[in-house]
């Protein structure tokens, strides 16, 4: 034997909750999708950091070692100015 169960709600309370409860669906949805724009957006501000680091790198690289080459003409050019001058 079942008894009927008795509700305290009300088919309007039902709906309201039924509305309050997709609202809160929608938030979470839309909240995701923003966090996962905010991940994707830190995503690409590291990569940047990076690419940009490595940028510095490469061209402290190119620096030094212009300026290797310019140490190495000038002591070259300073040799065969002492060689010339000894030929004299």
């Amino acid at each position: 034997m079942s008894f009927p169960i008795h509700s305290n709600i009300s088919q309007n309370d039902t709906e309201v909750l039924e509305k309050q409860w997709q609202e809160i669906q929608r938030r979470y949805e839309k909240e995701q999708r923003l966090l996962i724009q905010l991940e994707e957006a830190a995503k690409s501000h590291r990569a940047e950091h990076v690419a940009q680091k490595a940028r510095k790198e490469v061209e402290a690289k190119a620096r030094k070692e212009a300026e290797r080459r310019r140490v190495m003409e000038k002591e070259e050019k300073k040799k065969r100015t002492l060689d010339y001058l000894q030929q004299l």
